[in-house]
């Protein structure tokens, strides 16, 4: 702790928790895709049928998901925007090999134009 500062330097902040999140989502994917997962939703329903109720799968119900705060946060100046950036692109180099890109507007982001491919 700095004898100068009051408190303790924050260890967690939204950066980490949409971190966290958004690498969650990727887990599931690909223990999705490798048939590790076992869910107890109908795994029969087609992925691009509509909602699944998969957060993975069905980011789009649910709004801002943690990729679009992510990249928010991305977007600004600094150190820790950098160091942000090199952790999320291993993520999203990771989420890439698990989906396909699936023929939707242009207009939405380039991770929720992408499906799982089982």
């Amino acid at each position: 702790m700095n004898p100068h500062r009051p408190r303790k330097a924050r260890s967690d902040g939204w950066a980490l928790h949409y971190l966290v999140q958004w690498r969650r989502r990727i887990e599931y994917l690909e223990e999705r895709v490798d048939g590790k997962h076992r869910s107890t939703l109908d795994d029969r329903v087609p992925i691009l049928a509509g909602f699944t109720g998969c957060p993975a799968c069905d980011a789009h119900f649910y709004g801002d998901g943690p990729r679009d705060a992510l990249e928010r946060l991305m977007r600004r100046e600094g150190r820790h925007a950098h160091q942000l950036r090199a952790a999320v692109a291993r993520l999203d180099q990771r989420y890439r090999d698990v989906t396909v890109e699936v023929d939707k507007s242009r207009t939405m982001p380039w991770w929720e134009r992408r499906a799982p491919w089982v």
